[in-house]
Order: C-alpha cells, then sequence, then structure tokens
C-alpha cells in the first residue's frame, strides 16, 4: 500500500505542506489585496482558479510548483484564514457544503480511526471519515487539482432512494470500494491522485493531527468552483 509522508522541503510549501505563515493570509499571499475585489476582477481570479485546477490534474504536472497561486487565490476567494483552528483553541465545527449533485460535511478527521487518504506521489491531499449515517466527512491539507475534486465528488454523490450511491450501499461504502480499486496502484505509479484505505487509522507521524487542514471555507471553495466552471464548459 503506498506510504503517506509529510509533504518534503519546498521552495514555496513547508514540511507540512503549508506556506510558512499562519494563521492569516500567507506571506506568500501578501501581494494580492485583501480589499473587496470588483466583479469583474473576481470572475478572473475564479477562472484562472479553475484553469490552475485543470493544469495540475494533468499527468505529469508540476502540480507542486501550482499549488501556491491555487493557495493564494483560494484565500482570496474564501476571506478567511487558511487554515483551520488548532486543537488548542477546541473543536472546529463542522461545514456542510451540498449541492443538486453531491453533500459532504467539512471538518477534520481523526486519523487514528478507520480512515481513507486521496495522496499524490506519497503526499497527502486529503482524508475521508464516515459520518453516522454513512456518508462522508473531509479534510483537505492542501489545494486539490480539478481531477481529484471530480473523485471526491463522484464519492459525495446523493443516494438514491432504491439503489443507493452508485449501487452501494452508501457513501462510505463507494469510497471503501473506490480505494480498493486497483486503478488506484497504477495511478500512483503515474503520478496521478489515488486513494488509499486505512481501516486502522494511519497513526505514527502521518496521523491527520499532524496535519494542518486547511478551513473548511476554502474547502468549499474549490469544490465549487471547479464544479461551476466544468458543467459550464
Amino acid at each position: 500500500m503506498p506510504t503517506i509522508s509529510a509533504p518534503r522541503g519546498h521552495s514555496v510549501l513547508s514540511a507540512r505542506g503549508r506556506p510558512p505563515c499562519a494563521p492569516g493570509r500567507s506571506e506568500a499571499c501578501s501581494g494580492i489585496p485583501s480589499a473587496p475585489i470588483p466583479d469583474g476582477d473576481s470572475q478572473a481570479m475564479l477562472q484562472q482558479l479553475f484553469q490552475l485546477q485543470c493544469d495540475s490534474a494533468r499527468r505529469h504536472a508540476d502540480w507542486e510548483a501550482l499549488e501556491y497561486r491555487m493557495q493564494c487565490l483560494l484565500e482570496q476567494v474564501a476571506g478567511v484564514p487558511p487554515y483551520s483552528e488548532s486543537a488548542s483553541r477546541g473543536p472546529v465545527p463542522a461545514r456542510i457544503a451540498s449541492s443538486d449533485q453531491w453533500w459532504l460535511e467539512l471538518g477534520p478527521v481523526d486519523g487514528t480511526r478507520e480512515v481513507i487518504t486521496l495522496e499524490r506521489e506519497g503526499y497527502m491531499l486529503a482524508a475521508l471519515s464516515a459520518t453516522d449515517g454513512g456518508r462522508l466527512r473531509l479534510a483537505t491539507y492542501r489545494p486539490l487539482d480539478g481531477h481529484s475534486i471530480e473523485r471526491l465528488l463522484y464519492l459525495a454523490a446523493h443516494p438514491h432512494p432504491r439503489l443507493g450511491v452508485h449501487m452501494r450501499e452508501n457513501n462510505w461504502q463507494l469510497a471503501v470500494d473506490e480505494a480498493a480499486d486497483t486503478d488506484n496502484f497504477f495511478a500512483s505509479e503515474q503520478g496521478d491522485a489515488y486513494f488509499a484505505h486505512w481501516p486502522t487509522g494511519l497513526g505514527g507521524e502521518a496521523a491527520c493531527s499532524d496535519q494542518s487542514a486547511l478551513a473548511a471555507e476554502l474547502v468549499e471553495a474549490q469544490l465549487r468552483v471547479y464544479q461551476h466552471f466544468s458543467q459550464a464548459a
């Protein structure tokens, strides 16, 4: 099974996959004004984020280098500090993100319990756990490429009253089956994003609690931007 490791040293991202200054806006993004942006500029900014999501999804793309600009745009779009509050300040409340097609609970994921991770080249991009009703709770740790977003929204589809979720009992069962698919092995070999299932949790230094999860507002923003522009294409 693929090994999860914290992101190694990078010219923009630190060892935990986050810009070096937080909470608040990252130092690398300080050149982007925090004042409200006119509507025309906002639309251009969203389109640029979508284009970066598509570019980073391409096989053999230098996706780590693209994360810098994606992170800056997400911070500007969401208008909130980029990272969730630390555990020392109390639990972070869950945020519900949904559309006509999908539903996700956004918030921290307990890496000591059963979890499914989304990884790329050994780096953890996101983690999923089951809600009490068999739906999905999502935490993301880095800006996501378009293909990763597509896969997550596929798992998060609304259940059919009789047929369930893509012929599975619930979303979590679909996610477990998807993580067991052999396509994940080939994706990992080719530098694409892939799922990994950890029935007993991550443990050790790779536990989700050691990662800096993006604020739920940033997670929802990147999902909605990709969905909007991919449907309009």
